[in-house]
């Protein structure tokens, strides 16, 4: 961070001090300057300099006491974290080689002009604010290293150890930090001699690589791989090692977790396959060849049925599953319907996803199949009972409704016309009074038959309540085509229906139509003026 010359600064000057050094530099006193002072002792130093990190200790070389205290506190084992300016009436070689010896960082004598005391503080700042980001920078770096799961050592040109993450001392078994301490006391003489021997033809930025060990506190030799390279700052070396006897342990458990992988793929209750892009078989477990009735070994390259393909009843089944994989690492989830070995149909749901062999590189399919026949039954039921009318199997009127809005909906975007017929039978409730209500339902499914067969399969036919039904004729071409159907479902209805072997009945049907968009354009109003129709021609 750069220092302005609008920038409030900071000066800690000892309160003993602050009156001899005001008085040489009167200049102090300006605005710009920020005088903050501070009690002639370590603790109380070392706050204020907390309380102001963006300070300058401005330090009056001429009182002995204060050159002797700050001795003390530079010749300690925790440095200043501001810099120090030196300031005396006179400034000989002698006190300017003590000065530089004691890592002052500016010295100038009293009667210096302003300007060079605001170079001097200027330069102390942004050095100030350099080391920071320095000491931050090598912190974060402190904690990469505490934090990746392999050891970390840095060694300065004595081979001594100037820092080691955790893992390293976890690793050797040493209870007090490794910092300070010769790395032969961790290393083996042999690893110690390769060591130095890849140190001395290192140049900055390369790396190499090497086994070694390293001894524990228990004089323990624990196999290690050491990445050695050399940091420019300060001809330093990184040696990151990892753990060799880790690595076995987690090569033994992957031995491990693929022997109970391949334990529950030969005995999961669900098939498991692998196949090629054609559709052949590479592998498949057990559950697999059950589901289709084939024996394990029948999956075999030399048997006639080992592709996938010939197991689907659609091929564009299988094709749209292939296309749904294509990207690498998506799963797809597919149900289709399959074929058993004996021709049997059951439906499969398929959670595939593409890969790819890493060793030859020719990609695959890989998947999990469930045999769901009995739950998609289920549902194909429970969907049949949800939109059908459970006597006549005709729609639902709810269904009825969702289908006239959808014709309605494409009629609209198309420009195309359709006819909606309201039917209601004339003698029904007589019916039901003579002869009861079995009759009734007898009659209902006989009329719908014979109506049934009058209409395309395309066209929409629905219950909508009691002996009320209506039916949607999709794109008729003339009023006169729907006056055919109509005429055709009054003979069908005038028919009589034998509803006992001694008894036969004639209810005979009032049809209503209304005509798309004529009529109008709402699926109510459309219905509406179908009923009144029929009603009209009820009551003729």
């Amino acid at each position: 961070m750069a220092v302005t010359g609008s920038t409030k600064k900071s000066l800690l000057i000892l309160e003993h001090d602050t009156e001899a050094v005001l008085g040489s530099m009167q200049y102090l006193a300006k605005e710009e300057y920020q005088i903050v002072s501070c009690g002639a002792s370590e603790e109380e130093l070392r706050l204020a300099c907390k309380e102001n990190p963006h300070s300058v200790f401005v330090v009056n070389a001429d009182n002995a006491d204060t050159v002797t205290f700050l001795s003390k506190i530079l010749h300690g084992t925790v440095p200043l974290t501001v810099p120090v300016i030196c300031c005396a009436a006179k400034l000989d070689d002698i006190v300017c080689a003590h000065f530089e010896s004691a890592k002052i960082f500016a010295w100038i004598s009293f009667s210096s002009s302003s300007k060079v005391f605001e170079c001097s503080v200027n330069s102390a700042l942004e050095f100030s604010s350099v080391q920071a980001k320095h000491t931050c920078a090598i912190e974060k770096y402190k904690l990469i290293a505490q934090n990746i799961p392999e050891s970390v050592v840095m060694l300065n040109e004595e081979w001594c150890i100037d820092f080691a993450n955790e893992h390293l001392g976890q690793l050797a078994g040493a209870a007090d930090p490794l910092e300070g301490r010769h790395i032969k006391t961790l290393l083996d003489s042999e690893t110690l001699m390769r060591l130095q021997a890849v140190s001395s033809r290192l140049d900055v930025s390369e790396k190499q690589n090497f086994q070694g060990y390293v001894v524990t506190v228990h004089e323990e030799m624990v196999p290690v791989w050491f990445s050695v390279s050399r940091i420019a700052e300060g001809n330093n070396l990184l040696c990151v090692m990892t753990n060799l006897e880790e690595n076995l342990q987690a090569e033994a458990a992957l031995r491990e977790a693929e022997a109970k992988y391949r334990a529950l793929y030969l005995n999961a209750a669900e098939g498991m396959f692998r196949i090629e892009e054609s559709g052949r078989i590479i592998e498949a477990n057990p559950a697999f060849n059950r589901i289709f009735g084939f024996e394990v070994l029948d999956w075999s390259a030399s048997s006639l049925s080992n592709n996938f393909l010939d197991r689907f009843v659609s091929v564009a089944d299988f094709r749209n599953l292939m296309g749904e994989v294509q990207t690498v690492g998506r799963q797809s989830k597919f149900t289709a319907q399959l074929l058993r070995r004996d021709g049997t149909p059951i439906w499969g749901e398929i959670s595939a996803h593409w890969s790819v062999d890493p060793k030859n590189q020719v990609p695959y399919v890989e998947g999990i199949l469930s045999d769901v026949t009995e739950r998609r039954r289920a549902e194909l039921d429970l969907q049949h009972k949800a939109t059908r009318d459970c006597l006549t199997g005709v729609y639902s009127r709810g269904y009825f409704y969702e289908k006239l809005n959808s014709i309605l909906a494409c009629a609209r975007y198309e420009g195309t016309n359709f006819a909606v017929l309201y039917l209601d039978f004339n003698d029904f409730k007589n019916v039901n009074d003579t002869h009861g209500h079995h009759c009734g339902d007898i009659v209902i499914k006989e009329l719908v038959k014979r109506i049934g067969t009058h209409i395309r399969e395309r066209d929409v036919f629905g219950r909508i309540g009691g002996d009320e039904f209506c039916i949607v004729l999709e794109n008729v071409r003339s009023v006169s085509d729907v006056g055919v159907v109509v005429e055709k479902i009054h003979a069908a209805a005038d028919a009589p229906i034998q509803i006992s072997p001694q008894h036969a009945v004639s209810v005979g049907l009032s049809v209503g139509v209304a005509l798309y968009p004529e009529d109008g354009d709402t699926p109510d109003v459309l219905l509406q003026r179908a009923d009144q129709a029929m009603y009209l021609e009820k009551r003729s």
